[in-house]
């Protein structure tokens, strides 16, 4: 490597991770790496808020999405290529056209990972519901309240997106916002028709002062019912799915396998 790519190459690298050092121990003086992640999952829940306000992020279930791998990865692939970019053209249109590749992959990375996410966290919550249902109705059953009962129900049913959403709601209400707000604004986040009805017998009971224990079990026994529907017509469309595969790669490879002897015999009866 000759001096004028060193001075090329090497001081701006030295340059940017000297600014860089600096930031980052200005982030942590004083602060534990702790906050500083909380600082930084914090920054992206805002951001993914505001991208869902602005009709950004559209599909349903962004909301429900906790984890900071899908922006994290994001952001490290923008930065893999934006270096990729400029290690091959280091002049200021290089530099330019490496930073709108890199955002415009790292974008794309972002939404086909949030949207991912977002699918999975919707089919946990139906997944998770029923046995919430059925907790719920137990814990009414033995003399709790509707507003204890939920608290108790977040905790005790398997970690995911619906205990968080139910933590969500339970804290909501415990900072003062109205119910009929709270639960109103946990409907939107979560657009899963049954947790909706499962909500709407919540808010009811709460209003009416009806017994909810008998209602409750009875929807989880319907959601219980839909499950194994869906679950039912998943496996019958598997024999459709499989039929592809069959007819083009395996049936082929089969026969191939069967009739290369008769295949070879003829050939060399032929041949000779």
């Amino acid at each position: 490597m000759r001096a004028r790519d060193v001075l090329l190459v090497g001081a701006p690298m030295l340059l940017g991770g000297s600014i860089l050092a600096a930031f980052l121990l200005r982030a942590w003086k004083g602060r534990p790496v702790a906050r500083t992640l909380l600082a930084y999952r914090s920054a992206h829940d805002r951001l993914t808020v505001g991208l869902v306000a602005k009709r950004i992020l559209r599909f349903p279930g962004v909301c429900l999405v906790s984890s900071l791998r899908h922006w994290a990865f994001a952001e490290l692939f923008a930065l893999l290529v934006f270096s990729a970019g400029v290690s091959f053209d280091r002049s200021a249109a290089g530099l330019a056209n490496a930073a709108a590749t890199a955002a415009l992959l790292g974008s794309g990375v972002a939404w086909i990972s949030l949207r991912g996410a977002a699918r999975k966290a919707l089919h946990s919550v139906r997944r998770d519901l029923p046995v919430a249902c059925f907790l719920f109705s137990l814990l009414l059953e033995s003399g709790m309240g509707a507003s204890s009962a939920l608290q108790e129900m977040s905790g005790a049913i398997p970690e995911g997106a619906l205990a968080g959403e139910l933590a969500e709601l339970v804290q909501s209400r415990a900072i003062g916002v109205p119910r009929g707000e709270s639960i109103e604004r946990s409907r939107q986040r979560v657009p899963v028709e049954e947790y909706r009805l499962f909500l709407s017998h919540v808010l009811q009971g709460e209003r009416l002062g009806i017994g909810l224990s008998r209602s409750l079990r009875e929807l989880s026994t319907k959601m219980l019912e839909s499950q194994s529907h869906r679950a039912e017509t998943i496996a019958q469309q598997a024999a459709v799915k499989m039929l592809f595969p069959l007819v083009f790669f395996i049936f082929p490879a089969v026969f191939l396998i069967i009739l290369s002897p008769v295949i070879l015999g003829l050939w060399d009866k032929f041949a000779g």
